[in-house]
């Protein structure tokens, strides 16, 4: 990638690059805009030819853009030729089939929760259940959103409301209004974020709003509803604890999950699988998440030596990823 100010960007190429970009993909100027970081009227006023200002400077943005998009075409015809293009994006797996459970019965009007180490699958697995199911609704927590309020606006969000008030209270009466009745189900991926409160409103949204509800979080999400060790609230969580009906923990994947994923990618080599196995089953490194980087990256070195994966490579992406994986590639 060159740097535009080093570089000599001739604007009337870039000018019928823009053009012809905006036709071929029917994208609107503002759409455009937003992905350039270019205003809007500045950017339809320079291709439509009635921009005032230097048309040089646009240009040049204009350039920089093209490159990235450039770039990343480039990226994804090497993963194709890499063959880590077409595995797909849902793997189910026997931690999966557990969780849609909780899913499932969930969806039936109850509460379910799993607390998970990293790499299992939860995500993929809400995001697929969501995309199968009726009236299923994900959010996911952050330090930004796990307060009450936040909460009950990324709610209504999801529902496809709009949050017409900053006040607790009508927020939780516009989601009963908007659920009540009509068999909904809330996965809240990394409910770990969650303010007390926040948890006491989701319990009160399912007994007032027959609100089902499936969190998803780590073992730290496990700790509190079991324990209640935050602000003394051992009580206030027995509440939660008693409308329980199905939980899951499990801290990593399992042999048969990664297995199922190694099936996927296509991986049948005895060696490669039983070192990305070691990987997956080593306790903090990732799981399933870690094996799909060590894949994809293993495969990319192999394609730039205009080579197959094999066992060399996988060893090579291990040691670029994380000096912890270097004592697996003995």
């Amino acid at each position: 990638m060159n740097n535009p100010e080093d570089f000599p960007v001739i604007e009337d190429d870039e000018l019928a690059w823009m053009r012809d970009h905006h036709d071929s993909t029917g994208k609107s100027w503002r759409i455009i805009a937003d992905e350039s970081g270019i205003k809007s009227g500045t950017l339809s006023n320079w291709a439509n030819g009635t921009y005032l200002g230097v048309g040089l400077n646009v240009a040049k943005k204009v350039f920089k853009y093209r490159q990235m998009l450039e770039s990343q075409a480039l990226r994804t015809a090497e993963k194709v030729s890499a063959g880590v293009s077409d595995v797909p994006s849902y793997i189910e797996t026997p931690t999966g089939r557990r969780l849609k459970g909780l899913m499932v019965t969930a969806h039936s009007g109850e509460i379910t929760y799993a607390g998970t180490g990293p790499g299992t699958g939860k995500t993929k697995e809400a995001e697929n259940y969501c995309a199968s199911a009726s009236n299923a609704i994900m959010v996911t927590m952050k330090p930004t959103t796990k307060s009450l309020t936040a909460l009950l606006g990324e709610i209504i969000r999801a529902l496809g409301g709009k949050p017409g008030v900053s006040w607790a209270r009508q927020m939780s009466a516009q989601v009963i209004d908007m659920v009540k009745g009509r068999r909904f189900v809330l996965i809240v991926d990394e409910a770990n974020w969650m303010e007390f409160e926040a948890i006491e409103e989701l319990r009160a949204l399912h007994d007032l709003g027959g609100l089902g509800i499936c969190l998803l979080g780590n073992e730290e999400l496990h700790a509190t509803i079991e324990g209640g060790a935050h602000r003394g609230a051992r009580h206030s969580y027995a509440r939660l604890n008693s409308r329980i009906a199905m939980r899951h923990v499990q801290d990593m994947p399992l042999p048969g999950d990664i297995d199922a994923y190694l099936d996927a990618w296509g991986i049948e080599d005895g060696a490669q699988r039983q070192m990305l196995m070691k990987v997956g089953l080593t306790p903090g490194v990732g799981g399933l998440r870690e094996i799909r980087q060590l894949i994809t990256n293993a495969s990319m070195l192999a394609l730039s030596d205009e080579q197959t994966l094999s066992h060399s490579y996988l060893r090579e992406a291990m040691s670029t990823r994380a000096t912890r994986h270097l004592r697996l590639a003995s």
